[in-house]
């Protein structure tokens, strides 16, 4: 006669709380009221007097700026938009309406903006006081972007997301900010002039303020703005832009050309085509959005910060356009889906995005399956799924900005798991079922050339076996623990039976193995059963769940 007990599991299914936001429409719904911080001084510059005398006729002039954000945003760094207002530098505020309404728009989708002020004014009738009015601007956007970078904490912005632009001669002067470097400055900024009355204007970043900080940022919006030299733009400064311009702009020329068509005395600038194409060549990325027919000012025209008539038929479809590049540049990167086949009902499959952004997590879909496990962040569950079939799983990452990116989609084929039970059949044990191949394990271990449905056991131990199918799907039975092979075996060599719980205490003494398979325990649970011959010595010791006392 033999005698197995079965041995109790408690099964452990890990519960994960997914508290992850895996619906954001942030940075692309107005999800929030916007509020601004108006007149923000980032620093002070000797400007030109309101009415135009000479290049050494300055005033100290305090560099201003809106700073919009989203009002009740728990958020701790956001991305920053600063746009910079047009009018020849002659004309213009950062109060203008297509600017701080574009600042406004942005806020509300949980950016900060900066609509910010530069020094103004020229000598229509000097070239190189255009060239110096440029450069101005330039030095007061560079100084701009220094002090938004010094104050990111108190804004709440992630100084790698970064983005800078504007609109005609905003565009000119985020630029050349971004762009122009001390060995490229025009000869027209250092000092000249009959006795040395057209002073010096300094290195690109000496004006406004002293903190230490680049003009590097993530990307540029350009509005119908010009550069006075593409080969300002090198290589390593290379940086995704988004450029807008109309074809008859009598302005600023989309390609190359006299600005404000010869009313000025100004240089050649190269306009936004020349741009895209500087760039592109360069094996950067610049989308060029050009307007047939359409001349300056694309979106509308400012006067006394009011835009006149109203926006154009092309303000959405521009603003449009740079919702959208904003996000192609903050959102994560696609997800990389690794995972090992075959997926089997009713097991636990992985899967793992293995570039899962810092400081973000991951969202699923598993078609037909659920989620029962995951890491922290989400970039690796266990799924299980409980019917067979081709099923779709999509992962879609969300970096810290929560941003979200593309999603990934994964058809992947289930297979029905085998199962299978072990019957005593005498002696021998016999596996259900019939699969093309088992395995047999005694204590966890596999049994070599035990590979056979049925199975005559040799020792005492835990049993288990493993059915597998031909999609590579297996299953093990439940264990039973097997505590004596042969009563003759144990009556001849077994002189005393004794039990002790898992702390070492006896809880029964038995005279005979007969005696201990006859009579009931009086305890329950998990116990040691230790089988001594007649000098004491411990033949054998397993490790048993009693079901029933």
């Amino acid at each position: 006669m033999k005698q197995f007990f079965q041995i109790a599991f408690i099964v452990l299914v890990p519960t994960v709380l997914f508290g992850q936001d895996c619906t954001s429409e942030r940075y692309l719904s107005n999800i929030f009221q916007s509020s601004v911080n108006q007149d923000v001084v980032y620093g002070n510059s000797p400007a030109l007097t309101a009415v135009y005398v000479a290049e050494n006729v300055t005033v100290n002039q305090a560099m201003t700026m809106d700073v919009y954000y989203p009002a009740g945003d728990a958020l701790e760094k956001r991305p920053l938009v600063m746009l910079a207002y047009g009018g020849g530098y002659l004309f213009g505020t950062k109060e203008d309406e297509d600017v701080a309404a574009t600042c406004d728009s942005l806020a509300k989708k949980g950016y900060v903006t900066a609509s910010i002020n530069y020094r103004m004014n020229l000598n229509a009738a000097d070239p190189n006081s255009a060239v110096r009015a440029i450069y101005r601007a330039a030095q007061d956007y560079h100084s701009a972007i220094r002090y938004l970078k010094e104050y990111a904490n108190t804004f709440g912005i992630d100084t790698n997301y970064i983005f800078v632009g504007g609109v005609s001669a905003g565009g000119f002067s985020a630029m050349h900010a971004v762009y122009l470097d001390d060995n490229e400055r025009p000869a027209a900024t250092y000092q000249g002039g009959l006795l040395g009355n057209v002073p010096d204007l300094g290195c690109i970043s000496c004006a406004g303020n002293s903190f230490n900080h680049s003009a590097e940022v993530r990307g540029i919006i350009n509005l119908w703005g010009a550069l006075m030299d593409t080969s300002y733009i090198q290589q390593d400064e290379l940086v995704p832009m988004t450029l807008f311009h109309g074809t008859n702009d009598l302005i600023v020329p989309y390609n190359v050309g006299v600005p404000f068509t010869a009313l000025f005395l100004m240089p050649d600038v190269y306009g936004s085509s020349l741009i895209a194409e500087r760039v592109n060549n360069l094996g950067g990325n610049a989308e060029l959005n050009l307007f047939p027919g359409v001349g300056h000012n694309i979106w509308g025209l400012n006067v006394n910060n009011v835009m006149v008539g109203g926006p154009t038929e092309h303000w959405s479809p521009i603003t449009d356009s740079i919702i959208s590049f904003l996000y192609e540049n903050i959102r994560p990167d696609e997800p990389l889906l690794t995972y090992t086949e075959p997926f089997c009902s009713a097991d636990t499959a992985w899967l793992q995005a293995t570039n899962a952004p810092s400081g973000g997590w991951i969202c699923w879909s598993v078609e037909q399956g659920e989620i029962v496990v995951a890491n922290a962040d989400s970039s690796m569950v266990g799924v299980v799924w409980n019917s067979a079939g081709s099923h779709q799983v999509s992962a879609t990452a969300f970096n810290h900005l929560e941003a979200r990116s593309y999603t990934h989609h994964a058809q992947v084929s289930v297979y029905i798991s085998p199962v299978v039970s072990i019957t005593d059949l005498g002696g021998t044990l016999q596996a259900s079922g019939n699969y093309p191949s088992y395995q047999w394990y005694l204590n966890g271990m596999a049994i070599s050339g035990a590979d056979q449905p049925q199975y005559s056991p040799m020792a005492a131990g835990t049993y288990t076996v493993e059915a597998i199918t031909t999609n590579g799907c297996g299953a093990f039975s439940e264990p039973l623990v097997l505590v004596g092979i042969e009563e003759a075996q144990f009556s001849q060599r077994t002189h005393r039976v004794r039990v002790i719980d898992l702390q070492g205490r006896e809880i029964g003494m038995y005279s005979s193995y007969q005696q201990f398979m006859q009579r009931p325990m009086r305890t329950k649970g998990m116990v040691l059963v230790q089988f001594l011959n007649e000098q004491g010595t411990i033949l054998s010791t397993q490790r048993v769940v009693i079901s029933e006392p």
